[in-house]
């Protein structure tokens, strides 16, 4: 945590309280978290500075200033998450970006109790780019069909890891990879270069899907290590199919959902349906429970503190 869903949640509230607005003053608390820059030249660069975009890039926060000031790129990792107002929750504040103007959030709070995040400073987009570039692949919302069965056919590993490693795709993570694997029918140990083309298809569709609902739903808060930036709990595991719910029904099937260990992923747990998700070697047929045609999300799952 957080994932893609969180991510473009904390950026979608993040705007109206930076965009467009100038910085007063941005204070470093912890310069631990600084990546490849010094707390008083980050201060200097910000201070007095206009906020032009902020927008996300995989699970990185990006916010950009007017030239010459450059970007600013924070990553939440495991325990980061960003407040516009006070919270309980927000008892390890990293960093404060002092607005000015008039707006109804004066400060905006990067909190992070684990101290994992990182905050870095590019001089503009390409050097940014460039250090993206190094370690993720494609976004997982802008990867096309045919990029990922190329990345897919380069391994052997469990698609479960695969999902889950950021060069080969950015913004899945644990919650989310089972979610897409139970939607479009794959065993999570399937080996990710025997997946024939339509599954990937299905793949391609379902990361859209899923990652799509969990954005309308704020993300997911299994516990109190993340908020949005009012606050509030994310909605996702209200709605969701497979993820947490080891023992419960499945809801395309009724089978019980399995928790499991798989190689590869040290310290996480997988969910998934052994009816709607045969293992490696049995290919579902379009009649599968979990393949066919869903109804719009009204006729099945109340949406976000629905129910």
């Amino acid at each position: 945590m957080p994932e893609l869903p969180e991510v473009e949640t904390m950026v979608r509230g993040l705007r109206p309280a930076l965009e467009g607005r100038t910085i007063r003053s941005l204070e470093v608390v912890d310069d631990h978290l600084l990546a490849n820059c010094e707390a008083p030249a980050l201060e200097l660069k910000a201070r007095g500075a206009l906020v032009s975009a902020v927008h996300r890039r995989g699970k990185w926060v990006v916010i950009e200033l007017a030239p010459p000031r450059g970007i600013i790129v924070i990553q939440p990792r495991m325990t980061g998450a960003f407040y516009l107002v006070d919270s309980e929750l927000a008892r390890h504040i990293r960093l404060t970006l002092s607005m000015s103007g008039p707006g109804p959030y004066p400060k905006v709070h990067y909190n992070d109790p684990r101290r994992l995040g990182r905050i870095a400073w590019y001089a503009g987009p390409e050097e940014a780019e460039a250090a993206f570039s190094k370690s993720h692949g494609p976004d997982a919302l802008v990867i096309t069909a045919d990029d990922l069965a190329a990345r897919l056919a380069r391994t052997a590993r469990p698609i479960k890891p695969t999902l889950l490693d950021q060069k080969v795709l950015a913004g899945i993570g644990n919650i989310y990879a089972d979610e897409v694997l139970h939607r479009s029918g794959i065993h999570p140990e399937r080996p990710s270069h025997a997946i024939d083309r339509p599954a990937v298809g299905r793949m391609h569709r379902a990361i859209g899907e899923v990652l799509a609902e969990a954005i309308e739903a704020e993300g997911s808060s299994f516990d109190a290590g993340y908020r949005t930036v009012l606050g509030l709990e994310g909605g996702f595991l209200a709605v969701n199919h497979v993820y947490a719910r080891g023992g419960e029904p499945c809801k395309t099937c009724e089978t019980p959902i399995v928790r499991a260990r798989i190689a590869g992923l040290i310290g996480r747990s997988t969910h998934y349906c052994p009816a709607c998700q045969p293992p490696a070697g049995i290919t579902p047929t379009p009649e599968s429970p979990t393949l066919r045609r869903r109804p719009p999300r009204s006729a099945r799952d109340p949406g976000p503190g629905g129910g």
